[in-house]
Parts: structure tokens; sequence; C-alpha cells
């Protein structure tokens, strides 16, 4: 998968500046200096339209909570930003090293960072969707259900004090969705 991402990267089209969007790699959102522990900031160069803030997109990659990264992950980023979305693409600590609750705590803390810095980057918070595939849907959804309710655990806690809930949350399963196992034989 990191191969086949960095062997996409070298398409034209793959070019963030060829989209008019800038791309701040590698922002800590937690002082661990864990790679883990590293976001993706993708930026319109035209930021919001009429100087408005730009709505944000928080995106948490897939890989069955075992691989991949933000940065198996940036077509996804790339392609919000093109279309005006501010996006913030996180890494998360992966199992089996950091078993369950680390992903939902890493994600939490990435949350509490976009809510303390995204007006750094013309982000508005009012405007706030939360995106996810496979693994990552299941981080999205949870991020989402913290922020709406009253927490039981610390990681929902910290989400729920930000006083951010999101306007919409995209849940993508894609081959983990288990809705509808019957597509597999069709």
């Amino acid at each position: 998968f990191q191969s086949a991402s960095r062997l996409a990267r070298l398409h034209p089209l793959a070019k963030p500046e060829a989209h008019r969007v800038e791309v701040i790699r590698d922002v800590p959102y937690l002082p661990t200096g864990m790679r883990e522990h590293l976001l993706d900031v993708w930026r319109p160069m035209d930021g919001g339209s009429g100087g408005e803030a730009m709505p944000i997109v928080f995106y948490v990659h897939g890989g069955g909570f075992r691989i991949l990264s933000k940065d198996t992950h940036w077509v996804m980023a790339l392609s919000f930003a093109r279309r005006g979305y501010l996006v913030f693409s996180i890494n998360y600590r992966l199992a089996p090293m950091f078993p369950f609750p680390a992903a939902i705590e890493d994600c939490a803390a990435a949350f509490e960072w976009v809510k303390k810095h995204a007006h750094r980057y013309d982000g508005d918070l009012s405007r706030l969707v939360v995106v996810g595939e496979s693994a990552g849907a299941n981080l999205a959804s949870s991020l989402t259900v913290a922020s709406c309710f009253e927490p039981r655990s610390d990681a929902a806690r910290r989400v729920f004090d930000t006083g951010l809930v999101p306007i919409a949350t995209l849940p993508a399963c894609g081959v983990l969705q288990v809705s509808d196992s019957a597509r597999f034989g069709r």
C-alpha cells in the first residue's frame, strides 16, 4: 500500500499545487515525537470564498486499525481540499502494538488540536465534517457520538469538552460494511 501510494504521487494530477492546494505536512498534534501523532493540513490556496473561513474536513484513514496512514490516504485529503475544504488528515496509533483504546484516544487528541488551531488555517469550526473510511469510519462515528452524548471514557470526555459537534459525519465502510454482506455474492 505504501509503495502504491508513493507511485501514485508521481502522476502530474497528484500534485497538490496543480489543484491550487498547499500541504503542510507532519504537524504534531501531541508532543510525543511519534509519527503516529502527526497530521497533515491540506489548504486550498484560494482560501474561503470572499475571504470567509473555510469548512473543515477532519479525515481519519482506514486500514483495519492495523495498517495504513495519512500518507496512504492522501488522495482523499486532496479530493476534499480541491473542492474548497480545509482538511486535517490524521495519523493514529495502530494495533497490535497499540491496542484499543489507543486509536480513539489519538483521534480525540487530534480533534482537540483542531479545535484550538483551525483558526490559524482559516478554518470555520461551525462547518466541521468528520470523515473516515473502514477503521476510520468507526473512529469518525465514535468521535461524533462522543461529541453529542455525555461521555463515559476519558477520550470521549476530551471530545465532548471541546463543545464541537460536527454538522455531518461521513463514515464510509467499504469492504468492511456489514449491513449488506450479500453484496459479496453479487
